[in-house]
């Protein structure tokens, strides 16, 4: 699908696969190596449908340089609809609901191979050469922040540079330097969220927004998300640690952080010198931060003015076509 065959107006969906025999035969080697091949990732999906599932859903809307949004753990491409309208008239927006998230099927987990996160870096990647797309700007929200992260420190020749708008490149090593894990959030592989005991959705979305409404959205995407699959990926990201990729990177990145999180944190200033202190080894060349003060961690929801107007300032510096 070429960017300049569509129109704004018209939105396609699509679905991008992944198999069981590209992870068997990847399985063993290096992530360097697997960053520079990302034609097989589709390819070898057409060829083996029998094996094959779904790494992610995408819809397609807009034309103009590519940008392709990402959202977090157990929620939908939704999420990203301010982004869109302000957008689609210039950029052509790919954006993904990754499997077993807001409704989208899971990947059966014997089928992760060296895990959740790498497997959606190498469809990313596939999809990005399949769909013959130019650099593209990769926007990602906490999780989808840090595949745009990865992306940029592994696979600078095929993105032209990332947003990451309140993800951590080592979640773990943050909640490990000040408290336990923040309430409600599960590692359990076999953990089902909307259903364990304790868990309630609600409550999680109002520590993660302010508004109303979008605590709803945000429930409702948690509830219509698979249960293993959101437990077992926050347990990849809390034992994740790109820090020391940060130094390869060589496109621009912009990293947003909301300063309104509590616990374990104390204060904004706090909250702000975790993200300086986590993004310290990405080159000061290619990297720079801007903070939502009053916006807890869905900034799309507590300050959407803001971040669609640092993501446009980003895209018309560095995204041009």
């Amino acid at each position: 699908m070429k960017r300049t065959t569509l129109n704004h107006t018209v939105t396609v969906k699509i679905k991008t696969l992944c198999t069981v025999a590209l992870l068997a035969a990847t399985a063993m080697t290096p992530a360097s190596a697997l960053l520079a091949k990302p034609a097989a990732v589709v390819a070898d999906a057409a060829s083996q449908q029998q094996t094959a599932c779904a790494c992610f859903n995408v819809e397609v809307i807009g034309e103009g340089p590519a940008v392709i949004l990402i959202p977090g753990v157990a929620s939908s491409g939704d999420v990203w609809q301010s982004t869109v309208e302000a957008l689609q008239a210039d950029y052509q927006l790919h954006i993904l609901t990754l499997a077993g998230f807001g409704g989208v099927k899971p990947i059966p987990m014997q089928n992760w191979g060296e895990g959740y996160l790498a497997l959606q870096q190498q469809a990313i990647l596939g999809y990005i050469n399949k769909q013959q797309l130019d650099k593209p700007v990769v926007i990602g929200h906490s999780l989808g922040g840090y595949l745009a992260l990865a992306l940029a420190a592994g696979a600078p020749e095929q993105i032209g540079g990332a947003i990451n708008v309140d993800g951590l490149p080592a979640l773990g090593a943050l909640f490990s330097q000040n408290s336990a894990p923040p309430e409600n959030v599960t590692t359990d592989s076999d953990s089902k969220p909307a259903q364990r005991g304790g868990f309630d959705p609600m409550a999680m979305a109002r520590s993660m927004a302010s508004d109303p409404g979008w605590q709803q959205r945000i429930a409702s995407d948690m509830t219509r998300s698979d249960g293993p699959t959101s437990g077992r990926v926050m347990g990849e990201l809390m034992r994740a640690d790109l820090r020391p990729q940060l130094a390869a990177i060589r496109v621009p990145v912009l990293t947003l952080g909301a300063l309104q999180h509590g616990a374990p944190y104390s204060t904004p200033e706090q909250v702000q010198a975790n993200y300086e202190q986590q993004l310290a080894k990405a080159p000061a060349a290619y990297h720079r931060f801007a903070f939502a003060r009053n916006s807890k961690h869905f900034i799309m929801a507590d300050a959407p003015d803001w971040l669609n107007q640092q993501i446009r300032q980003y895209l018309t510096e560095h995204h041009q076509g």
